[in-house]
């Protein structure tokens, strides 16, 4: 069909406006914009500040809501020993979470599920400087329980120094430690536990007279993120 005769079968017949329906071409036509969109769900998916991602099914709880199933019974697998936590994160109990078993008002606790039972590894956030860096996972691959005997150190292992590591407020640290760790996810933390509390391990950061602690996400990544913490007074 001509573009005359379609311009003239619109006019007498549908008006101006049948153009966009007839399926010929208005060279005159204003194209609509390129973010216009007739889905309304995708619109509301991209807008700014929202957590949700088109074709996401596991949306990852807020730092506010990491808590929620915190457990209130814990296992008994530390030993008296330096050692690695392999196992799948099921809560973040930051020093607000006042409803949980257990909090502690300078550390964050990561409740860990390993082999059937619940362990908390305590994190220091007060008075601390911290980051990360990706590294090979040290000692043998993830395995889900408690590995003893490892010795992780900063300097030997991560090339990392304390001036890698800025200080940062108790807040700044919660938030740092909540915003990257996922729930259900596994994930490796070094620590050490000196066998009275079994339930319980904690040094997670440089140590003078311990080896080194630090919270290590994606740890069957060939090169993991070690999150490392320092107290502010700590030169190394």
């Amino acid at each position: 069909m001509s573009r005359t005769r379609c311009r003239l079968q619109n006019l007498t017949i549908l008006g101006a406006l049948a153009v966009l329906s007839s399926g010929c071409s208005n060279s005159a036509s204003k194209p609509p914009a390129a973010d216009a969109t007739t889905d309304s769900a995708s619109a509301t998916d991209s807008a700014p500040g929202s957590d949700a991602t088109p074709g996401t099914e596991n949306v990852q709880p807020s730092c506010d809501e990491k808590a929620k199933a915190c457990a209130s019974q814990f296992g008994a697998l530390f030993t008296k020993a330096n050692g690695r936590a392999d196992g799948t994160l099921i809560a973040v109990v930051r020093p607000t979470d006042t409803q949980c078993t257990f909090p502690n008002a300078t550390h964050v606790v990561l409740q860990l599920s390993i082999l059937g039972q619940v362990q908390r590894l305590v994190v220091a956030v007060d008075g601390i400087g911290l980051g990360s860096i990706d590294a090979p996972l040290l000692g043998p691959a993830f395995k889900e329980g408690w590995h003893e005997n490892l010795d992780l150190d900063y300097v030997r292992d991560l090339a990392a120094h304390s001036t890698d590591l800025p200080a940062v407020s108790a807040t700044d640290a919660v938030q740092f430690i909540c915003s990257r760790v996922t729930i259900g996810e596994p994930i490796s933390v070094y620590a050490y536990s000196d066998g009275s509390r079994p339930a319980s391990a904690h040094q997670i950061h440089r140590n003078d007279r311990y080896p080194d602690g630090a919270v290590v996400i994606n740890p069957t990544a060939a090169r993991p993120t070690y999150l490392l913490f320092r107290y502010a007074d700590q030169q190394f």
